[in-house]
């Protein structure tokens, strides 16, 4: 009897011994599964049509990118409540249903970029996520973002929005997000920059909105934004910026508004004030009109320069060129600033299609996977590789490596060094949108009509006539 019991005792603790060591637990077909330095799951590039159900509920880490993942549905993580990291990256997802992150506390990074079908997102996919600090959403096609999508995300540190088709954005979108510093909204397709699109980002450091089609910001409209260091606007709609709105800016180190329309006259006047207090770098912002004044710096111009207002009001026109991206440029409805005057009259000055070439940075420094800059990654020793980007509009985003030490990496930077000491070669690969795609005509620097321009020409031809006419005459009289 007392040889049973000790036999069954020694049984029971085979037993539990074998549940407790880690690595005799099941992994799904296809995937690797490691523990250290955290409990993963590495299924990428294994063609996976559904995400496997195997997972073991200990996982904190799933890394399912570059796959064929169609759909991800409310049951597929349901047991995985001690994930931290999750990539479904470069796949095909184009549904994600109500409450498929439900229950993910303590999830912190989650990456469903490069997903091109994603065109909608449910105003609850991420509800519950309150630790959640990244968020990947860049390159899913998004037109719109729903109303209270980031409800709740009240740690969110660094959002992706970069490269999608949005148009406008709902106010107080990021109104529960007071802890993001870094927001990425290039690459779209906003146009007006309202007084409470920003509301509640008070701790916002970095804003990227070039490359949209912005061709208003209202007075308010940075109003919350007093950690603010970072602002690019480059290479949108822009004409006219009030200094009344750089105001609320007390913290902006470095500025871009290069590759806009600048008009350098009496409503220049305030955001000209404004640069005489501002400390910070900033880019050229390169006049447009009026003629007499194009291609200069309205920095660099005197109070008495911008007296005075255009008064034809069909010069001013809010949307001047559409945006260039790397896949090409917007159709732009808008009729451009420089059919208003002729073409042949442009003055020499006009230097529409020259960019200065100081003080340029490469968009793919802002690849969303190298900047991360997480205290809470860097303890568990994690490393990322970063790859260039060679064509964005292929379905392919920056792999990560090293899957074995972790997803992460730092913040490039770049960004901290004055803009003159930035990578010059973002003119070499964009071409302005606002370059003619003709070649201009040599005229006289001061502007004139279509009727003038047409006359120029008569008192030339009538001293041909009467030269040649006389001659021809007079060789058809010989013979």
């Amino acid at each position: 009897m007392k040889t049973t019991v000790a036999e069954g005792t020694k049984l029971l603790l085979l037993v539990l011994w074998l549940h407790s060591v880690p690595g005799l637990e099941a992994c799904p077909a296809t995937c690797i599964c490691y523990n250290e330095p955290l409990p993963t799951v590495a299924c990428q590039q294994q063609g996976l049509p559904a995400i496997p159900s195997e997972i073991s509920s200990r996982t904190q880490r799933i890394f399912l990118q570059s796959n064929r993942l169609t759909v991800v549905r409310s049951t597929s993580f349901s047991l995985c409540r001690n994930l931290t990291v999750l990539w479904l990256y470069s796949n095909n997802i184009s549904y994600i249903e109500a409450g498929a992150f439900y229950g993910l506390e303590r999830l912190e990074e989650l990456d469903i970029g490069d997903n091109n079908n994603l065109r909608m997102i449910s105003p609850t996919a991420f509800r519950g996520l309150s630790r959640l600090h990244t968020l990947h959403l860049h390159r899913c096609g998004l037109s719109e973002l729903p109303v209270g999508v980031f409800r709740g995300l009240f740690s969110l540190q660094y959002l992706y929005l970069h490269d999608n088709n949005l148009l406008s954005l709902h106010d107080d979108t990021f109104l529960d997000l007071a802890n993001l510093t870094y927001l990425f909204l290039h690459n779209n397709k906003i146009k007006t920059v309202s007084d409470r699109m920003f509301h509640g980002l008070v701790n916002l450091d970095r804003l990227l909105l070039h490359q949209n089609r912005v061709t208003f910001v209202e007075p308010r409209a940075f109003h919350d934004l007093g950690k603010l260091t970072t602002l690019f606007l480059f290479y949108n709609n822009l004409t006219v910026l009030s200094g009344e709105t750089m105001d609320s800016l007390v913290s902006l180190q470095y500025l871009r508004l290069n590759g806009n329309q600048w008009i350098c006259d009496c409503r220049a006047q305030t955001l000209w004030d404004w640069f005489k207090r501002f400390k910070g770098s900033s880019s050229e912002l390169e006049c447009y009109l009026p003629p007499r004044l194009a291609g200069r710096d309205l920095k660099k111009l005197k109070s008495n320069d911008l007296e005075g207002c255009i008064d034809n009001s069909s010069q001013v026109q809010s949307s001047i060129f559409s945006t260039k991206t790397h896949s090409g440029k917007f159709p732009s409805t808008e009729t451009p600033l420089w059919e208003v005057t002729p073409r042949c009259c442009l003055p020499d000055s006009d230097k529409m299609s020259i960019i200065s070439n100081k003080g340029h940075l490469d968009p793919s420094l802002y690849n969303s996977r190298q900047i991360t800059n997480n205290p809470l990654k860097e303890k568990e020793n994690i490393s990322k590789t970063k790859f260039l980007d060679v064509d964005t509009t292929k379905n392919a985003t920056h792999n990560k490596q090293s899957l074995n030490d972790g997803p992460v990496g730092s913040f490039s930077n770049n960004v901290n060094h004055p803009l003159g000491n930035l990578d010059p070669e973002l003119d070499d690969n964009v071409e302005p949108s606002t370059a003619p795609s003709r070649k201009k005509k040599k005229c006289s620097k001061k502007p004139k009509s279509d009727s003038q321009c047409l006359k120029s020409s008569g008192p030339s031809m009538q001293a041909l006539a009467v030269i040649f006419l006389p001659v021809l005459w007079f060789a058809c009289a010989v013979c």
